[in-house]
């Protein structure tokens, strides 16, 4: 496709770049208990951007005799595009793939026999729980070349496991939770049923709270949900439309100095890693929030330019998409009280495990409102049981802000290394 490309470009452009994606991708679905699906994916396609008199045309194509259509269609809408006056990176300074061979090892039959092991052990240990699973394996590859004279590619791998059931203990109210995990290449993921069984556990007695204001702990797959409330103010689309209540507090403390948080592209043995962003810029580790000082927005070229600010290399870019800043790899500061111990000290508070509605919450003034769809009542440093029909609200820059402690160990959630969290107060409703 690229010669196609480079053959096809009119002349008079300001610039011009090209992704080209292909990849493959082999999910196995478990429903209800059984084997559902197997499938093998295969795309591939080509994005072509033309910058004409500083308008940026876009479109792009999955066939590769379309690459004509495809250039020129994207010349046709220069004129009616938005003003882009960044010039393009020539080069990459990173030559690693988020790329593991152990991904070429994997094995359908031996999936199967993983699955169905994690749900013969959860039905041993809940008589009538219903489990969906889902496994899948990818690769692909990511190819980048600019009128610059760059021209770039790297392969990646990802290998995925969720575990999720529905459980209605006798006499109990129904419990739904899950667990997942991803890596470069296949692993053994049982110790999500582990996860699973725990928390079913814990739910398995009722517990009742008064309204009133609590702590509030969140293991890491809980805070970081959290988290997500504030980082949108940290990408630099909602900095420049004056939407994001961080755009103004650059290298100003506005945390609590305890809680520092980085973006790193180049971490190892993350699916989410990369040498180079979607507009070719070399990616690197950045300090956004150090000890409560907000110090960088992530970014792509089109708004660093726009803010005047450095390129953080942060676009994200398929075949059949414009570049947009966002995240890669998400890592939280650690704190020093040993994770045991934040939940030890509460004599009486919330442990939540799953919301429902935090993703409605407003991110430009950090207020939430969220139904408590698992958590449990901690009495004396214990889990007491499970709280119902109840729910949280606050805002999340004033909890950031104030009373709060880290766990000293973290965990890989997604994209995410983060510690767990104990909030000296919330506000709750039952």
């Amino acid at each position: 496709m690229k010669d196609r490309i480079l053959k096809n470009i009119p002349a008079g452009v300001r610039w011009f770049d090209a992704v080209i994606t292909g990849g493959n991708s082999t999910p196995l679905i478990f429903k209800n208990n059984r084997l559902h699906s197997i499938n093998h994916r295969e795309n591939s396609g080509a994005g072509i951007r033309l910058n004409v008199n500083g308008r940026t045309g876009f479109s792009f194509t999955n066939d590769p005799d379309g690459i004509e259509a495809a250039v020129e269609r994207a010349q046709n809408v220069t004129p009616y595009s938005d003003e882009e006056n960044f010039s393009l990176p020539e080069s990459t300074g990173h030559s690693f793939e988020p790329y593991d061979e152990r991904i070429e090892k994997f094995s359908v039959d031996e999936e199967i026999e993983k699955g169905n092991e994690v749900i013969e052990y959860l039905g041993s240990k809940f008589q009538g729980i219903s489990v969906d699973l889902g496994i899948t394996s990818s690769t692909g590859t990511f190819s980048l070349v600019n009128s610059n004279g760059l021209d770039a590619s790297y392969r990646d791998s990802i290998y995925s496991a969720s575990v999720s059931v529905t459980y209605m203990p006798e006499g109990g109210a129904k419990v739904d939770t899950y667990e997942s995990i991803s890596s470069l290449y296949p692993v053994n993921f049982r110790h999500l049923a582990d996860r699973i069984v725990q928390k079913l556990e814990s739910a398995s007695k009722p517990a009742m709270l008064l309204s009133g204001r609590y702590p509030l702990y969140l293991p890491p797959s809980a805070f970081i949900r959290f988290l997500g409330i504030m980082l949108s103010g940290l990408n630099s689309i909602a900095v420049w439309k004056g939407v994001s209540p961080l755009g103004d507090k650059l290298n100003e403390k506005f945390f609590h100095e305890s809680f520092s948080l980085h973006d790193n592209p180049l971490l190892p043995g993350s699916p989410y890693s990369f040498p180079f962003d979607g507009d070719g810029v070399s990616g690197k580790e950045k300090s956004l929030i150090e000890n409560g000082m907000i110090k960088n927005f992530i970014s792509d070229l089109k708004y660093s330019e726009k803010l005047g600010m450095d390129m953080s290399g942060n676009a994200s870019r398929g075949f059949s998409s414009m570049p947009m800043p966002s995240f890669s790899n998400i890592i939280v500061g650690e704190g020093s009280e040993p994770d045991r111990n934040l939940v030890a000290g509460i004599k009486k508070g919330i442990w939540a495990e799953q919301f429902i509605g935090l993703g409605q919450s407003n991110s430009v003034s950090g207020d939430f409102s969220a139904n408590l769809d698992l958590a449990y009542l901690v009495e004396n440093g214990e889990i007491a049981g499970r709280l119902k029909d109840c729910m949280i609200s606050g805002n999340i820059y004033e909890l950031l802000k104030g009373d709060f402690q880290l766990s000293a160990e973290r965990e890989t959630r997604g994209s995410a290394l983060v510690p767990s969290v104990l909030f000296g107060g919330i506000n709750f409703s039952s």
